[in-house]
């Protein structure tokens, strides 16, 4: 089998970075990077943010091409209740988009996230918007729940979340307020978990929900215990691909 010398300068040669190595004949070559999963970004706070897609590091040149998108706007209030009307229902859950995107290294993105509604009010939307940069994707948007009411008829309807039609992933509604005769309603379940619960008994007020996106609960009828609760603010978890 014959040997190939290779010069101790190619070996020691400077400016080398981890992705390259030595081949038989003496010259170098780009190992190739694989495709997978990079990281993690989340955004947990209402209002408005910049996410800009990174750029991987010299060592790893393979960038970031596609993102994997989870959002969810803000959880609907629910209605104070009143002693004349009796209780209010409970706020309906934010809908919620799964959606992968394909971007560039260092793309900028605008990231709205939906406030919850307080006592009365709906929830905010979400929205995940391409900013800046040569790539380019359709918008999405996760709705707000919608506002809990006093007496007939019920709440609205879920609003219908938006995936983008050059984006791949699936709309899911958020879940209608429950009905709880005897007390205010409690809110509706979001993708990620409950609503606020239903006060208990005429002895507490309504509840707030603490899962992302989800609806508050009624106010009941007591006259201690008429203020409703608010809905959970929505949410935007982003798993980076290259």
């Amino acid at each position: 089998m014959a040997t190939t010398k290779v010069d101790v300068n190619l070996i020691d040669a400077s400016g080398i970075t981890s992705s390259k190595f030595l081949k038989g004949d003496g010259t170098w070559d780009t190992v190739a990077v694989s495709a997978g999963f990079a990281g993690i970004h989340t955004d947990v706070s209402s209002g408005s943010e910049v996410y800009t897609v990174p750029s991987i590091s010299a060592g790893d040149p393979a960038d970031i091409t596609k993102l994997l998108v989870f959002i969810t706007g803000g959880g609907g209030g629910g209605a104070n209740g009143s002693v004349a009307v009796e209780n209010g229902t409970g706020g309906g859950a934010a809908g919620t988009v799964i959606a992968s995107v394909t971007v560039v290294a260092t793309d900028t993105i605008t990231i709205a996230i939906g406030a919850g509604g307080s006592a009365g009010s709906a929830g905010g939307n979400s929205t995940f918007t391409h900013a800046s940069g040569s790539g380019s994707f359709d918008t999405i948007t996760a709705p707000g729940g919608v506002v809990g009411v006093l007496g007939s008829p019920g709440p609205a309807a879920p609003t219908a979340p938006t995936v983008g039609a050059s984006n791949d992933g699936i709309a899911i509604k958020g879940g209608w307020p429950g009905l709880w005769v005897a007390n205010g309603e409690y809110g509706g379940d979001s993708f990620w978990g409950g609503g606020g619960m239903s006060p208990y008994l005429n002895s507490t007020p309504g509840k707030s929900a603490d899962a992302f996106g989800a609806g508050g609960s009624g106010g009941d009828h007591g006259a201690s215990t008429q203020t409703a609760g608010s809905g959970g603010v929505g949410v935007c978890l982003i798993m980076e691909f290259k």
